[in-house]
């Protein structure tokens, strides 16, 4: 006679530690609304706009994490689709004031038709005159990023035809070039009556883009709809993908189209952190869409941990700290203090990297990576006070901010190249130190193996009596 296995004591606790995850994270966001309106009511303009712009480059980098963390793919053109979703949206909420002021403008290659174009006038003439209000800002702007991310979306699906055929270095290539495209194209003439050409258009309304209920909604929002596709069976799939393409399309995995449903995905949350981005900066222009802006991302995912929303979170916290509050690196100082600084942050780089490995028990504790850093600040500290009158002059660390993070990423890459946490993501259960001794039911579900006793011998499913005799025997 047939037996069915019981359920393991994971998954009988499993809807109790979901009621209890569920609250945790409600008490979570209750606090960080607490946190966030404790910080605004500083009456700092500089903190609420770094806050706000972590928001914004957040979506940016969770969205370009999907690509590279998740899926495995090496992509170098997210700043051409924030470029697509940028433009559109900034076309479709531009004031009339600041219509008018380009209409009337000489050196203008807008036209009265392209400038016609805008969410409020769309609402108009579908009778809807009550969207079309100055209250109604807000739903009009919503739907100017909304299609700022289809059409971001649009492109890139295709961007992610080639990635069928490309894999590697090559589909890298294809990506930073697509990007350039993008962006030297809204420059020429097909495009400059939508673009406005190198001049762009200002006019854009910073009442949400440097709001940080807003730029945070939309991140959470991020958040979850891509931790949910982490999870699912589908995220599951593109990590198959990015750890071996060839088994995970011998075991069945459509490899085509994950790829592109990871591309246009993550294109559409990209086109959204551009809109956002123009209402940030209160206009539109090409040079605010530069290869520098997917760098900064790539930190950001690079420093935190690729593959982990988490850890893309805490990079991106740390690449707007230093691009916000990074002015005393472009100050100008003597070459002796110049000297000094290197020296400091040489040392604390090689005490740290000692530190960390000493800490996780890593041998040898004193990498050569370390030893190099610490030979440099040695190094400087010793040219500045050895002979200080042959070093006279001053020196300004123009872009200094940028160099900054390039060392940083090259200490991360030599010392700890998975990042700050891996692919570890926060968890209450981590948190709790709860071991899981099973796979969830949402598990079970969407992958069918785990209860197929002829391929999981320990799941869930119908045993026959031998294996029933062979356990009391063993028992």
């Amino acid at each position: 006679m047939a037996r069915v296995a019981t359920p393991t004591a994971f998954d009988a606790i499993d809807p109790a530690r979901r009621l209890r995850n569920l609250a945790l994270t409600l008490v979570a966001i209750g606090v960080g609304v607490l946190v966030l309106w404790g910080l605004e009511s500083l009456g700092s303009a500089k903190l609420t706009q770094a806050l706000a712009l972590f928001a914004v480059w957040g979506v940016a980098t969770v969205s370009l994490n999907l690509i590279n963390g998740t899926l495995g793919i090496l992509s170098l053109g997210h700043h051409g689709f924030m470029l697509i979703g940028g433009y559109t949206t900034g076309l479709l909420i531009l004031d009339e004031a600041a219509r008018q002021r380009i209409l009337t403008s000489a050196r203008s290659t807008m036209t009265e038709q392209t400038l016609g174009i805008s969410v409020g006038n769309m609402l108009q003439s579908l009778g809807l005159d009550a969207l079309a209000t100055p209250e109604t800002l807000w739903f009009r702007y919503l739907l100017a990023i909304f299609f700022g991310g289809l059409l971001a979306a649009v492109a890139g699906l295709v961007v992610g035809i080639p990635s069928l055929r490309l894999r590697g270095d090559y589909l890298a290539i294809v990506t930073f070039g697509f990007g350039e495209i993008i962006r030297l194209s809204a420059s020429t003439r097909l495009f400059s009556a939508y673009t406005n050409g190198a001049l762009g258009f200002p006019g854009v309304t910073s009442e949400f883009g440097k709001s940080v209920w807003w730029t945070f909604g939309v991140l959470a929002f991020t958040v979850f709809v891509i931790s949910k596709l982490k999870y699912s069976s589908y995220g599951r799939a593109m990590q198959a993908i990015r750890e071996d393409e060839i088994a995970a399309q011998a075991m069945g995995v459509n490899v085509a189209y994950h790829k592109v449903l990871g591309f246009v995905i993550s294109a559409f949350f990209a086109g959204v952190a551009g809109g956002l981005w123009v209402s940030w900066l209160g206009g539109v222009r090409l040079d605010f869409f530069l290869f520098q802006l997917t760098f900064f991302f790539l930190v950001a995912i690079s420093a935190g941990g690729t593959g982990s929303i988490t850890g893309v979170l805490l990079g991106t916290a740390l690449v707007v700290f230093v691009r916000q509050y990074g002015d005393p690196l472009e100050e100008t100082y003597s070459i002796q203090t110049w000297l000094y600084l290197a020296a400091g942050v040489l040392g604390l780089a090689a005490a740290g990297a000692f530190a960390f490995r000493s800490l996780r028990r890593l041998r040898p504790r004193l990498h050569w990576g370390a030893l190099v850093l610490a030979g440099a600040a040695a190094l400087a500290a010793l040219v500045a006070l050895i002979d200080p009158s042959a070093i006279e002059g001053t020196f300004r660390g123009f872009g200094m901010r940028a160099i900054f993070l390039s060392v940083l990423l090259i200490v991360i890459m030599v010392f700890r190249p998975e990042g700050m946490i891996g692919r570890a993501e926060f968890s209450w259960a981590a948190l709790l130190r709860e071991q899981r001794s099973g796979p969830t039911d949402e598990e079970r579900a969407q992958d069918a193996w785990l209860s197929n006793p002829q391929l999981n011998p320990g799941g869930e499913g119908p045993r026959d009596d031998a294996d029933a005799t062979r356990d009391e025997g063993g028992r």
